[in-house]
Order: structure tokens, then sequence, then C-alpha cells
């Protein structure tokens, strides 16, 4: 993944709970789940996963680049409940494409 596509990444998860009420492991446990099937996050789990790595490191804002009706700190406490689910469900299936 190229430097500074991780952000672009994680904004997916960040669209992905626009509508979300609860970041909670129920939703996270639902969008593991989205990644690892690829239904609505078609870059696989991997992808989300090394960009969860990346945010982890980062100082900076990461709600940003979005409108959202999270805070920063709640978003970053539910990619690590992400991190969690995704690694729960290793290993991840390959696909053909």
């Amino acid at each position: 993944m190229p430097r500074d596509d991780w952000k672009g990444v994680v904004n997916q998860i960040l669209y992905g709970l626009i509508f979300t009420a609860e970041l909670d492991d129920v939703a996270a446990a639902r969008m593991a789940e989205a990644m690892v099937e690829r239904r609505s996050f078609g870059a696989g789990p991997s992808a989300y996963a090394a960009a969860i790595v990346q945010a982890r490191r980062h100082r900076g804002p990461l709600t940003d680049e979005l409108p959202t009706p999270h805070t920063e700190e709640r978003f970053r406490e539910f990619l690590e409940l992400l991190a969690g689910q995704l690694d729960a469900r290793r290993p991840w299936r390959r696909t053909s494409s």
C-alpha cells in the first residue's frame, strides 16, 4: 500500500459508520464480517487491517476529511475493536480476483 493510501482506506471505514449510532463490539463484528466476505468493503480484510495499523501510528486526526457523527476518540476506539474482530476471523479466505 503506498504511503498515504491507508488514509483513504480508513475513510472507507469511517464512511461505513455514518449511520451507525453505537460504535460497539456488535458494530465491529458486523463490519469485520462484511470485510472478510467482501460485502461493501471490496478491498478485503488485509487492506483494512493494514490501514488500521497505520491509523494507530498516526498522530493527526482521522475524522477530519468526512462529516461524521463520531468523535475522534470514539472512532479510534472503534478501530481497536475492529482490529480485534478482524484478527479473530483469521485466516481470511482468499478470493480468486
